[in-house]
C-alpha cells in the first residue's frame, strides 16, 4: 500500500470509528453463528467500534468468497487484540503517528501497536481457526486468493453502511442464540 492510500485508509478507519455504532442483536446473533464460543467470547471483548469494523470487514469477505466460514470467522477475527489496550481513536492515531517517526510510547500504546500478535496469542489459546490466527498475526498462509480477499477486505473503507445480508443464514431466532457476555449485555 502507498503511503497516501495508507494515510487515506487510517483517516476513515478514524472518522468511521468516532461514527460507529454498537452492533444491534440481529447482527450480534449472525456473529454467533459463524463463530465458536470461544471465538465469540474474545470477538464480544472488543469495543463498539472494533466489532462493527470487523462486521463490515466480514461482509466484504464474505461477497468475494462466499461461503468460506473460515475466512469470515478470521475477519471477524482480525483486531481482538486491541481489546487489551482499550484505546479511544485519538489514542491509537497517536501512537501510530509515534511509531511511525520512532518516538517511544506508553505501554498500553505499544499493546495497541502489537494488537496482531497479542490476538493471534488469544486466538490460539481460544482455539480458534488456524486461519484466524494467522490473519490477526498478519502471516499469509494457505490459499492465496483466500488471503488476497481478507487483506483487501480490511484494507478498504474503515466504515460504512453494513448490508442487510446476514453472514450466515440460520432457523434460529436471534433472542434464542445470543452469544454475547452478559457483562457486555447490560
Amino acid at each position: 500500500m502507498t503511503p497516501f492510500r495508507h494515510a487515506w485508509h487510517l483517516a476513515t478507519r478514524f472518522f468511521g470509528v468516532l461514527l460507529s455504532r454498537p452492533l444491534g442483536p440481529g447482527r450480534q446473533d449472525d456473529i454467533g453463528r459463524i463463530l465458536t464460543s470461544g471465538e465469540a467470547e474474545l470477538f464480544f471483548r472488543q469495543q463498539a467500534m472494533d466489532q462493527r469494523h470487523a462486521y463490515v470487514v466480514a461482509q466484504r469477505v464474505k461477497a468475494s468468497l462466499p461461503g468460506n466460514r473460515d475466512a469470515i470467522a478470521a475477519a471477524l477475527l482480525h483486531d481482538v487484540g486491541k481489546a487489551t489496550s482499550r484505546l479511544g481513536p485519538a489514542a491509537r492515531s497517536l501512537a501510530t503517528v509515534f511509531d511511525t517517526v520512532g518516538i517511544r510510547v506508553p505501554a498500553r500504546w505499544r499493546a495497541y501497536l502489537n494488537h496482531g500478535t497479542i490476538g493471534a496469542a488469544e486466538l490460539q489459546a481460544a482455539g480458534a481457526r488456524p486461519l484466524a490466527v494467522a490473519f490477526a498475526v498478519g502471516q499469509p498462509t494457505g490459499d492465496s486468493r483466500v488471503w488476497r480477499a481478507l487483506v483487501d477486505a480490511d484494507n478498504g473503507p474503515g466504515w460504512g453502511p453494513l448490508a442487510t445480508a446476514p453472514l450466515a443464514e440460520s432457523p434460529v431466532s436471534a433472542a434464542s442464540r445470543n452469544t454475547m457476555p452478559p457483562e457486555v449485555m447490560r
